[in-house]
């Protein structure tokens, strides 16, 4: 067994300042703050590190933390001297945004801390609020002269943003050109935490690092794909957001799209972030767009059954959707994409599965195709799944899985997306980031959907909740001779 790696270079990163603004919120108390605590005891954080956490409530530092404490059970396993020593790296500042004139005193703390330490910060912003605050933030950064450079030092003022990023393209694009007014895009860090999760970018490795699977990855060789992201949960507090939204806009703008990027790329020339980011853009620009006959054919809406309850009133909001799309390069010519998520279903999991062609001439009765499967979550893991011979007289056929877990494999904790993420952002990385062509070309083919008159007519099916969504989907697909697969 393996154990899992945790690199020390981070301590030898430049003087860092990282700056949250909502930092009482659930996305900071869930997420960041766990995550950052997790990279403390681990010593990820650089050796001049200050966190410098923004909220609306009266706290101070030490009752902040224990107000996230309080709110994270994981988070009582992290030793008194982790806490003790973050303590020590942590501020908490009390700002309304309401209130620019309120952050004066934050450009002061900020500037006295460099001043007492004889050297100027990497400045970092995480922008973990609603975007619509994003234009006000960034005046008042701007305004309080904290997107100044040091170029003394060559320290580097940076932003990070949460999804979600608009709700349809013109929108993304206004988000774009708002955060370009004040920082260029080496300086914008767009987040899709599944970016940052361990078996997503294992998926580059896999195809990139193994001569067994680059020269099978076209349509000669592969029937399908299909991407799965399943949840056994609801809406939970999210109710306003995902009625106006719904699970496409949720999940198919940004994860499942992302995914499928990686799996459809053609190979980087190098790893650089452009390099990565520009070939995932060639199968983005590549999806194959809707029309209303599309929606008619290649589209399945569903709805939990209490789902109208929840949320007090009648809607068509999907909470689930399966869809078949295609990508327009020659290296995927007719070979269908088939995506779906959705929630209140009888699993959690999140897959991706490469179907391979069966044997032009297969000599054995039973030959079934090959599966390459990816289980990004729960149960960290890549299976392919071969035919075998059964013991015995005769020849009989018996499909077993060549299996890589990663717990089986791996001793130890395995660093979280988000702990990932963010010590990315304070090296300055930007690969694991989306950029902005990356999520306009996203929200244009999503918008070839939500967008269209025929989206709303076509019909929503209610489904069982602890079910695997409604009826039709399972009909629609096996018109293509497919079922739906999962691990």
């Amino acid at each position: 067994m393996q154990k899992a790696f945790f690199s020390k270079t981070a301590q030898l990163l430049p003087p860092t300042v990282l700056t949250i603004f909502g930092a009482t919120g659930d996305l900071s108390a869930s997420y960041l703050i766990p995550a950052l605590l997790h990279m403390q005891e681990h010593k990820l954080l650089p050796e001049s590190f200050k966190l410098v956490c923004v909220g609306r409530r009266e706290l101070n530092s030490k009752s902040f933390l224990s107000f996230i404490l309080d709110k994270s059970a994981s988070l009582r396993k992290v030793s008194s001297k982790t806490r003790s020593e973050f303590l020590k790296k942590l501020v908490y500042f009390q700002g309304d945004f309401d209130r620019p004139e309120s952050f004066g005193a934050l450009a002061k703390l900020l500037s006295d801390h460099d001043q007492a330490e004889h050297e100027c910060y990497n400045r970092l912003f995480y922008f973990a609020t609603k975007p619509q605050q994003f234009s006000s933030l960034a005046q008042i950064l701007k305004d309080q002269g904290l997107l100044v450079s040091c170029t003394a030092h060559k320290r580097q003022a940076r932003v990070l943003v949460e999804k979600p990023f608009g709700f349809n393209l013109k929108s993304a694009q206004s988000l774009n050109k708002l955060l370009l007014k004040y920082f260029k895009e080496d300086q914008i860090y767009r987040i899709d935490h599944y970016a940052g999760k361990e078996t997503v970018q294992n998926l580059m490795v896999v195809r990139f690092a193994n001569s067994l699977f680059e020269p099978l990855w076209n349509n000669k060789y592969i029937d399908h794909v299909e991407i799965s992201v399943l949840e056994k949960g609801g809406v939970e507090d999210r109710t306003a957001y995902y009625n106006e939204t719904g699970a496409i806009k949720d999940f198919l703008q940004n994860h499942i799209l992302q995914m499928l990027a990686l799996i459809a790329m053609d190979e980087p020339y190098n790893l650089t972030a452009e390099m990565i980011r520009d070939e995932k853009l060639r199968v983005l620009k590549a999806l194959d767009t809707f029309d209303a006959e599309k929606i008619k054919n290649q589209l399945v809406k569903g709805q939990y059954k209490s789902y109208e309850k929840e949320v007090g009133g009648k809607t068509t909001t999907e909470t689930y959707f399966a869809l078949k799309t295609f990508v327009n390069l020659p290296r995927w010519a007719g070979v269908p994409f088939y995506l779906r998520s959705g929630k209140k279903l009888s699993k959690k999991t999140t897959e991706i599965s490469v179907h391979f062609k069966e044997p032009v001439r297969c000599l054995f009765k039973g030959c079934d195709s090959n599966v390459l499967t990816f289980k990004i979550q729960p149960d960290e893991s890549v299976y392919l799944q071969i035919n075998n011979k059964i013991p015995g007289f005769g020849i009989e056929l018996y499909q077993a899985n060549l299996e890589f877990g990663y717990k089986s494999v791996f001793k130890g904790e395995i660093p979280s997306a988000y702990e990932r993420l963010l010590l990315d952002f304070m090296e300055g990385d930007q690969r694991l980031f989306i950029r902005s062509d990356e999520i306009e070309a996203s929200w244009k083919f999503v918008d070839s959907i939500t967008e269209s008159s025929q989206f709303t007519k076509a019909p929503t099916y209610v489904y069982e909740q602890g079910t695997n969504g409604p009826k039709e989907a399972e009909a629609w697909i096996a018109k293509d001779l497919k079922n739906w697969w999962t691990k």
